[in-house]
């Protein structure tokens, strides 16, 4: 074993852990390694790794499931250099365009941008690009102060950004250069970007880390799922009509002007209005039809609305082309290039190339305000996944909510693997938790009576714990339940602050409350501000990608089990899980475990290291039935416990708690 590179003292289990890794993917073997936060995954993993690709010259390709994520194993490298005093390794966080973009900057485009509309700036721009032209010249004499060390993505922008050089550029020279390279899970799931990255760094003698693995799953399927609305269809039509000079007859009589041109090109933009407006009709017709949600029928849509598949498929095609039209339009009157149009055709593009494919389907649903949304679904994670990992000299995949290991490495189709969970570090007398009988939000809907007993334990457990809580519901519609019927309340009777986690919060909306709550601990709780209360949900963004150390977090209540609500899309999942693995393993996959980890998640925001303190309740008593596929600091330390206000409250007296 060589531990040279590791720059701290080992804690327990961490020689293990260093070992295990390092030996089994010296044999090229994929590793699946299960340990809590707060054990210290990343720089064990990375200093385990770095023998090799120092004697190998492999590199290390980090991948995380967002952009923000990025820099975390980068900074344990500066670390590595400056505490062991080497300079062999360099490494970088690489971000898109969006985000190293300085001309995106300049132009000051109205409206939010994506990643493709700043690959069309790029697109548009690249010949009079001026940061793209320093690039050229300038370059010589800036590469030798980026590679001083491993560079987070912010300095490398911050640097290019002082020599009028284009970051995103630059970060494509640095790539040759780079032992570790971290960058979201798009790089290696993409296929385009991946194609694109495979030929650039070479998959085939790197080594592929997936940091907070436990997401693959989900991650895979979004790639190749979308979704679109009655709004995108009704903006659609507006933006074809905004290409039109005059309007003698209606929608159907419209002229196409200037931009269209000559007569076939009019008769094909009518076509095509007429197409959308079928759509608008046919979804208006499917909306009225639907309770909540069903399975959309593609060819009944395609007969209604063009007539066959061919014509579907030519006018779809038009929809895209019009709509790049048109996001070159906006981009040149400086506003952000998008369109529903454009979105549009490439939704039903998508949706013709996999028609018919086993694992891909398409669900129709209705929400609150009656807006209908169509979906394509694509389940195929273990079909996809299966097929990356042979790509790459080894894999090590690694998250606190793993195990079953096996199932794991069933679900993202990986072979030629070994696997470990390894305990936490957490002392047992920094932990108190609790199962509780007698609630439950087993149903479609939380009856009054269940919806009482829940107020009534969460107020023993607000009188009893002087510190800052968070309250994870199994969904927005418990949440919300919750609070209508007295939660909020009841926090403001105790004296507490309530933050709540709304459903479709932007990242700086989410950012500000965090920041609140957080700043409760700090004030101790006085008179002034009050305890702080956090309300979301499990899977939600304050559940699994937020950290709480110390006293800014040291009581959880998740209130149910987030299984996915009984409608079309989780029966499709089921149905789907259930013809790859059989009945009772299918249903496992598809169904009980995804919830587990979304539960186990959320307990993991109250401990990030040895010295933090916490009490769980788990607020349903079905969690003694998955007890062996929860945390482990729960499973040695839960007792079952009354779940009424009384035998709660009676418990957590008795109990020998961290905090009080």
């Amino acid at each position: 074993m060589d531990s040279s590179l590791f720059p701290y003292a080992f804690r327990e289990y961490q020689e293990d852990f260093f070992q295990f890794v390092q030996e089994e993917v010296g044999k090229r073997r994929n590793v699946i390694v299960e340990a809590a936060t707060g054990f210290g995954k990343t720089p064990l993993i990375l200093s385990a790794l770095l023998p090799e690709a120092l004697s190998q010259g492999s590199r290390i390709l980090w991948a995380v499931r967002t952009g923000t994520e990025t820099d975390r194993p980068v900074e344990e490298l500066k670390v590595i250099q400056r505490r062991l005093g080497i300079r062999e390794f360099f490494g970088l966080s690489y971000r898109g365009k969006r985000d190293m973009c300085l001309l995106l900057k300049d132009l000051r485009l109205e409206g939010s941008i994506d990643y493709e509309d700043a690959n069309l700036v790029c697109e548009a721009y690249k010949d009079r690009c001026p940061y793209r032209m320093n690039l050229k010249f300038l370059w010589k004499e800036s590469l030798e102060d980026l590679l001083r060390e491993p560079r987070l993505y912010s300095e490398t922008l911050s640097l290019c950004e002082r020599r009028r050089i284009c970051p995103y550029g630059a970060q494509l020279i640095l790539l040759d250069f780079a032992s570790l390279v971290s960058f979201s899970y798009n790089y290696i799931l993409d296929r385009r970007i991946r194609s694109f990255m495979r030929t650039k760094i070479g998959f085939r003698n790197s080594i592929l880390v997936i940091d907070e693995a436990h997401n693959l799953p989900q991650a895979s399927g979004e790639l190749n799922s979308d979704r679109i609305t009655t709004r995108t269809v009704e903006r659609s039509i507006k933006e074809v009509e905004s290409l039109t000079e005059s309007s003698h007859e209606g929608r159907r009589g419209i002229e196409i002007g200037n931009e269209i041109g000559n007569e076939e090109e009019k008769e094909r933009e009518r076509d095509l209005l007429t197409f959308l407006e079928g759509l608008e009709e046919h979804f208006k017709e499917l909306s009225d039809r639907i309770h909540e949600d069903d399975v959309f029928d593609l060819e009944k849509c395609m007969e209604e609305c063009a007539g066959s598949y061919e014509a579907f498929l030519e006018l779809s095609e038009r929809a895209r082309s019009l709509g790049n039209r048109i996001r070159r339009r906006l981009l040149k009157e400086r506003k952000a290039p998008r369109s529903s149009l454009h979105h549009l055709g490439e939704f039903w593009k998508k949706a013709l190339e996999l028609r018919n494919t086993k694992g891909v389907a398409m669900v129709a649903s209705k929400d609150e305000e009656g807006i209908l949304s169509v979906e394509l679904l694509d389940m195929r994670s273990s079909e996809i996944l299966g097929s990356l990992w042979k790509d790459f000299q080894a894999c090590v995949f690694c998250s606190g909510t793993l195990k079953p290991l096996d199932s794991f490495a069933e679900i993202v189709g990986l072979k030629n693997h070994i696997g470990r969970v390894f305990p936490s570090p957490y002392p047992e007398e920094n932990i108190a938790s609790f199962i509780t009988r007698n609630l439950s939000t087993r149903g479609e809907e939380l009856s009054d009576e269940m919806a009482m007993a829940y107020l009534e334990a969460l107020e023993a457990f607000m009188e009893r714990l002087r510190t800052n809580l968070a309250i994870f519901s199994s969904s927005y519609r418990v949440q919300e339940r919750l609070l209508t019927l007295g939660l909020k309340a009841m926090v403001e009777e105790h004296g507490r602050r309530l933050f709540v986690e709304e459903q479709g919060f932007s990242g700086e909306e989410g950012r500000k409350v965090l920041e609140a709550f957080k700043a409760c601990s700090l004030k101790g709780g006085g008179a002034e501000e009050g305890w702080g209360v956090l309300c979301g949900v499990m899977g939600g963004r304050f559940a699994e990608g937020a950290d709480f150390p110390g006293r800014e977090l040291e009581g959880i209540f998740l209130v149910g089990i987030p299984f996915a609500r009984p409608n079309v899309r989780t029966r499709l999942y089921i149905e789907y899980y259930e013809g790859l693995y059989g009945k009772e393993k299918g249903r496992h996959y598809a169904y009980v475990l995804p919830a587990l980890k979304r539960a186990s998640q959320a307990l993991g925001r109250a401990l990030r290291s040895r010295e933090d303190r916490a009490v769980f309740i788990l607020g349903d008593e079905r969690y003694a039935l998955y007890i062996d596929f929860l945390p482990d600091y729960i499973q040695k330390t839960f007792r079952i416990v009354p779940g009424g206000a009384r035998g709660l409250k009676e418990a957590l007296s008795k109990a020998r708690l961290p905090i009080s």
